[in-house]
């Protein structure tokens, strides 16, 4: 009897002691699960804090407040957080704000650029930084379509091309006459200016029968310079039939000029990227020929682009944005954003 008694006691404890580490072992074991859990659950908190990006304008426009549409429709649907500088077209005060903007650590620096040749000295600030540098609206460097070396992608339109399409319309107005032409140029310096001069020069060498007779660049593309530069040319009395402006009010303020003038019928104006100011001006053959391409649409895919490129995405080198022209025979079918 005691000797069965002895056994019961021995296997109980034996049971108990098998027990012990039993419950030790899982005790160990959930501690170790929860540990990996919070690690997982930091893990996701760190991956799903939002891109800091910062959004570099050249100047302040109309064009550049849709654009900014598109950019914040973006950030909110993409979950990052933008911040804005305005380089008020100036290349060295902008190109400060690059220094600051890489101090400071963003995830990547959006420039659109007050000037494409000043500009290409805030490539190797980002680059040494380890700061992907993305480029729309306004190329950097010499390229047309925004290709450089050191910058991520360009975004928008080539510019070339822009002017390209500005000659054309020229040839489709003018046919065979001879082409006086006055030309509006943009900001100076910025690549829209040198670049659509450069298209339209590109059309212009194929008519031995043109000849620019007047060129101004205005300073940030205002609306009232070229009002100004347009009524004093007038004052001249030099013979022209062509107005071409790199802008749309450009074209806007030269028919209101020449309206004034009395001789509105005296020349085809012409420009590109629509305003709905300029529609009653397209409707009554004031101005004869415009272009459109979305601005807004374009500040949305810089933002949808740099987010693919930062989740480890490939995207293209050049993202295009094309015009297509606005007569009086679109213009009602046209989306006009600006």
């Amino acid at each position: 009897m005691k000797r069965t008694l002895w056994l019961l006691l021995v296997l109980v404890l034996t049971i108990s002691i098998i027990a012990s580490f039993s419950l030790a072992g899982c005790k160990e074991e959930a501690v170790e699960e929860e540990a990996a859990a919070e690690e997982e659950e930091e893990a996701v908190e760190e991956a799903a804090e939002p891109y800091s990006l910062a959004v570099l304008l050249p100047g302040t426009v109309e064009f550049f407040n849709i654009e900014r549409k598109g950019i914040d429709a973006a950030a909110e649907d993409f979950g990052v957080e933008i911040t804005y500088a305005d380089a008020e077209w100036d290349a060295g005060n902008q190109l400060s704000q690059v220094e600051n903007y890489v101090a400071s650590g963003v995830d990547a620096i959006l420039l659109c650029a007050a000037d494409n040749e000043a500009l290409t000295a805030a490539v190797p600030i980002c680059n040494d930084a380890g700061i992907p540098l993305i480029t729309f609206t306004n190329t950097v460097g010499p390229n047309p379509d925004g290709t450089y070396e050191g910058i991520v992608t360009f975004i928008g339109t080539n510019e070339i091309s822009v002017g390209k399409l500005l000659g054309e319309m020229a040839e489709q107005l003018l046919g065979d006459e001879d082409g006086k032409i006055v030309m509006i140029e943009g900001n100076p310096g910025t690549a829209p200016q040198r670049f659509r001069r450069q298209g339209f020069e590109d059309v212009m060498a194929e008519h031995d029968n043109w000849e620019i007779v007047y060129s101004q660049s205005i300073e940030g593309w205002t609306k009232e310079g070229a009002l100004a530069m347009m009524e004093d040319f007038i004052q001249t009395g030099q013979d022209f039939n062509f107005v071409s402006a790199q802008w749309s009010t450009g074209a806007v303020a030269a028919a209101q000029a020449m309206e004034e003038a009395g001789i509105i019928d005296q020349a085809y104006v012409t420009g590109v990227e629509i305003s709905k100011e300029c529609v009653p001006y397209v409707k009554s053959g004031d101005v004869d020929m415009l272009s459109n391409y979305s601005v807004e649409q374009t500040g949305y895919i810089t933002i949808e682009n740099t987010v693919k490129y930062l989740n480890g995405e490939t995207i293209p080198e050049f993202i295009e944005v094309l015009h297509e022209i606005v007569t009086v025979e679109n213009v009602d079918t046209t989306n006009i954003e600006m």
